[in-house]
């Protein structure tokens, strides 16, 4: 025979969840502020999630692609200003 109802405890908590790698956060967030820094920290990210495991693999290769995008994009502009330069004042 028990002695009365079982004293209320609370529910468990939900698993803590991990957070990403703040490189991956950092290369994402340089993409559209420096894209060289945001190149080298999404690299950086990438390499350290691929040996932890730790999440976040996805926020790097989002930074390390428009960081690509944006040296595309930063090159095309190289070469439209030097035709621009060379076909005014001819060799």
């Amino acid at each position: 025979m028990q002695g009365g109802p079982q004293p209320y405890s609370p529910p468990p908590l939900p698993p803590r969840t991990q957070n990403p790698n703040i490189f991956a956060i950092l290369g994402l967030v340089m993409a559209f502020v420096c894209w060289p820094a945001g190149i080298v920290l999404s690299i950086i990210a990438r390499r350290q999630i691929r040996e932890t495991g730790e999440p976040g693999d996805g926020l790097a290769l989002a930074g390390l692609v428009i960081s690509c995008a944006f040296l595309a994009l930063t090159l095309i502009a190289l070469i439209a200003v030097v035709a621009a330069i060379s076909s005014v004042h001819p060799s």
